[in-house]
């Protein structure tokens, strides 16, 4: 079967990871639908982290690849295994085996390789997942932007640099992405049912403000017209002829490279002629509204309108969506919706078959109800990528309240004692848990009056009232030594289950 997934990393003297293996997914599954490894831990266990380096090391291999040069961004040693047509790849650097490290590789060189099947190959041969997309809605996360080198990778988060976020610049990104998909049949539909997940009406309304109306929308513009006021601009407009618009040097590269291209945007501002309104009734100040469901105008002219905003004929556009009739704009959307609509419509307009997409933390801002929903509804969504891995971080117990067993996994990271993350598999089959059962049985954190940490509770007592036995004393140790790792901080001071698990602990303090 031809698909992609991700299979497992080991890493040793990492930084962050000083000697932790991660799998990704149930070697027994075989999905129909797309694959999900949901990784859950609290904050602070390095989900976000694991992400990233997951991202460096196929940005080293691709670097490998296509230039021959090593990046080094991810330290120490590792092995990073993935499944792509059928094939195992191995990419690794160093020595993963402890014990060999210890006592029999002092001294060797190490090097980075690449194993397919079990057998080396050249970087040159190797296959790369048709690509990595990451999706986060907060400014904190790690993920890379996007490399023109590494060009499989989209980086569809809201930073427009290394630590900041620009609202104008994120919806444009988000518009320019809606365009460059709409010609793809199936991506209508499956925003509809995005629409629908959030209870909007079936529309998605872009919106333009014209500049220089008197000049470019009167319907009657010519070429010459056009072209004269990029030449003359001081006769248009308010600057000296030493104060030239932002936008001359785009119009030059237009009329020096593409003069043909001049007459197609003239036609497309008459075009628009015919669909201004204004604001609100009354207004003078006017604009056009394309509804991406009933589109009127051609996939040619929405990549033109990306060109008339670049030489400022065009304000920066605005999304708007229909909620009972009642007209909203995107950016006073809530949080949550704001980021999840944004982030469908660039999944999208990127996601190829055989690809790794990685998300961090998508519960932020979005109501319980939705979290529980969400990673069901993306897998509806792209039903059809079904050689697709998604990669999911979160922290919020909702999120897994309703996988799919036979297509998802689950990776727990938890700290230990000593304060350094560990990675545990846990069941998948967590459909219809409840929010207490998902939060003691996946988060080890305990609520009071929780009914599953008092069954725990219930099956120690019944064990300490059976006569003792080998087999008694055995399945006691492990009940106790699960009850160990939960989280007690959940219960309140007053709660008298504190004082009854103190008191057990305590008492079977010694083993």
């Amino acid at each position: 079967m031809e698909d992609f997934k991700l299979v497992s990393l080991k890493l040793r003297n990492n930084n962050i990871f000083p000697n932790t293996s991660f799998d990704f997914l149930d070697k027994d599954d075989k999905p129909t639908i797309p694959y999900s490894t949901v990784i859950i831990g609290a904050n602070g266990t390095g989900k976000s982290n694991l992400l990233r380096i997951v991202v460096l090391l196929f940005e080293e291999l691709n670097s490998l690849k296509e230039y021959d040069f090593r990046t080094n961004k991810v330290d120490g040693s590792f092995e990073l295994k993935y499944k792509l047509n059928g094939s195992i790849y191995l990419f690794k650097y160093g020595l993963i085996d402890i014990k060999s490290d210890i006592s029999n590789n002092i001294g060797k060189e190490k090097k980075v390789q690449v194993y397919c099947n079990d057998q080396p190959i050249i970087f040159k041969a190797v296959e790369l997942p048709g690509c990595i997309l990451t999706l986060s809605n907060t400014i904190t996360d790690k993920f890379p932007l996007d490399n023109e080198d590494f060009k499989i990778y989209n980086y569809l988060g809201v930073r427009a640099n290394s630590n900041t976020a620009r609202t104008t610049t994120f919806i444009n990104k988000t518009i320019d992405l809606l365009y460059s998909t709409l010609p793809n049949d199936e991506v209508l539909p499956n925003l509809a049912k995005a629409l629908a997940f959030l209870n909007y009406d079936k529309n998605l309304f872009i919106s333009y403000y014209p500049r220089y109306k008197h000049t470019f929308f009167t319907g009657e513009l010519s070429d010459e017209t056009f072209i004269d006021f990029f030449k003359h601009f001081w006769n248009y407009t308010r600057r000296s002829e030493d104060n030239p618009p932002w936008s001359i040097n785009k119009f030059n590269s237009i009329y020096n490279e593409s003069p043909k291209e001049i007459s197609k945007l003239v036609n497309l501002c008459n075009k628009i002629c015919k669909y201004l309104e204004p604001e609100f009734e009354g207004s003078r100040t006017t604009l056009f509204y394309i509804d991406v469901f009933i589109n009127q105008f051609s996939n040619e002219e929405l990549l033109q309108l990306r060109t008339l905003h670049s030489l400022d004929i065009l304000s920066y556009p605005y999304i708007g969506f229909n909620k009972g009739n009642k007209y909203f704009e995107l950016q006073n959307t809530s949080s949550g919706e704001y980021h999840f609509i944004s982030g469908i419509i660039g999944l999208l307009a990127k996601i190829t078959q055989n690809s790794l997409i990685i998300i961090d933390e998508p519960e932020n801002s979005l109501h319980p109800n939705w979290q529980m929903k969400y990673i069901g509804f993306i897998k509806s969504i792209f039903s059809e990528y079904k050689s697709c891995h998604f990669l999911i971080a979160s922290h919020s117990h909702f999120m897994v309240s309703d996988l799919e067993p036979k297509s998802s996994f689950i990776l727990g990271l938890i700290r230990n004692e000593e304060k350094r993350t560990e990675a545990i598999s846990i069941a998948t089959n967590t459909y219809g848990w409840s929010a207490e059962e998902i939060l003691l049985k996946i988060f080890q954190v305990s609520s009071t009056r929780n009914y599953y940490l008092t069954e725990k509770l219930e099956t120690i007592f019944e064990l300490i009232s059976k006569e003792p036995s080998k087999e008694i004393v055995i399945k006691l140790k492990e009940r106790i030594a699960d009850l160990r790792k939960i989280d007690f901080t959940g219960l309140s001071k007053e709660d008298p289950m504190k004082d009854v698990i103190h008191s057990l602990l305590k008492k079977f303090s010694n083993g």
